[in-house]
């Protein structure tokens, strides 16, 4: 995880500390770490990451990576004693946990359902199909992909729906979510109601041309994985297990399906909160893991990027919610499921929890978490 910082590190510090090139390599980088953090030349936490490599979330006193822990532990009571409706805390900084904390009825192993952070995980299962040659082109026509399904209202604006309008959320579908679910007017149990998902969202009408409007749709990230499972011959679930949570070694998760056996890629991924903060650190280090490149660092570019911008503060990228102004972007699910990647600071935080009357990500890491960076 942290080689190429040890040898960034040391090849700044050389001049300084007038160490050889000859002196590296006779003593080893493990010796001269060792050597250069007793001196205090090398920052105490690559110290502790150097000698405990196999134990990838340590925990950390929060100062020593300048977080103040008086703010995060006030965090914790002001949850514990206030209806928050929060399960679960945790932040990771310079790869270290600095926080973490359960409510009593839940534990570091619980799978969550995370609603819409599955829609990031999707995103980033495309990235890898993509990056392997499963898709070559993201302008690729939607229906070309299901020359089986007897599609309605067919017509060349909706031929011209391309993998990148799912992605983008700019499909031009009639599908109106930004009602409340259970909403006449919302689509969403009408659409898990039918016998057919995948076909449900391809019969909708047009009402946009693709690409030019922002239309939350759970339904178009559904497409997403219909789309994968047919150009992989594999399972959502198998081909995640293969390309990334293996790689992770996530190794407990479940992923509903349609009763055609699709996942259902916009909201069916349970995940256990540490496993999450694995997805936010994976794409903080450019789609590297432990020296593996799991995604390519274009993907994690392009599909965090701000491809429609609401106002100067908020955007969406591929699947991935985006804060330009804060250096941050975010996975965020239905009653406060998050994965926030802080690039600038190193820093992951993942919550979880259900209150559908406050944005509760937001409210905890603009009180205490982003206060309590140093």
């Amino acid at each position: 995880m942290i080689k190429g910082y040890v040898y960034y590190s040391i090849s700044l510090l050389l001049k300084m500390v007038r160490v050889e090139k000859s002196t590296i390599r006779k003593i080893g980088i493990p010796l001269l770490v060792i050597s250069l953090g007793v001196a205090g030349i090398l920052p105490g936490w690559l110290l502790i990451v150097r000698l405990n490599s196999n134990e990838y979330w340590k925990r950390i006193t929060p100062e020593l990576v300048q977080m103040d822990s008086d703010i995060l532990n006030d965090m914790i009571y002001d949850v514990q004693n206030n209806d928050y409706g929060v399960y679960s805390i945790l932040a990771i900084r310079n790869g270290f946990v600095v926080t973490e904390w359960y409510d009593e009825l839940f534990h570091k192993d619980y799978l969550f359902q995370v609603f819409s952070v599955s829609k990031s995980v999707t995103s980033a299962l495309i990235g890898i199909a993509v990056d392997r040659g499963y898709i070559n082109n993201l302008n690729a026509s939607v229906v070309d992909f299901f020359p089986d399904k007897d599609i309605a209202h067919l017509d060349p604006q909706k031929e011209s729906i391309t993998i990148e309008h799912l992605l983008t959320m700019t499909t031009g579908l009639h599908w109106p979510e930004y009602y409340p679910y259970g909403h006449p007017e919302n689509p969403y149990y009408a659409w898990k109601a039918s016998d057919d998902h995948v076909e449900f969202v391809l019969n909708r009408t047009m009402i946009a041309v693709p690409g030019q409007e922002f239309n939350y749709n759970t339904g178009a990230t559904h497409l997403l994985t219909a789309i994968l499972e047919r150009v992989t011959n594999m399972s959502t679930i198998d081909f995640a297990t293969r390309y990334l949570f293996g790689p992770l070694s996530i190794d407990e998760t479940l992923w509903a399906v349609d009763p055609q056996g699709v996942a259902c890629g916009g909201d069916g991924l349970f995940l256990c909160p540490r496993d999450m903060a694995k997805i936010g650190q994976l794409f903080l280090k450019g789609g590297k893991w432990v020296e593996k490149q799991i995604i390519s660092n274009n993907w994690v570019e392009i599909s965090t990027s701000s491809w429609i911008t609401f106002t100067v503060d908020r955007g969406y990228g591929y699947q991935w919610w985006t804060y330009p102004s804060d250096n941050c972007y975010r996975a965020l699910g239905y009653g406060g499921q998050a994965i926030c990647v802080f690039y600038n600071l190193d820093l992951v935080v993942v919550f979880t929890g259900m209150n559908l009357n406050r944005d509760n990500p937001s409210i905890l890491l603009e009180n205490y978490v982003l206060p309590a960076t140093m």
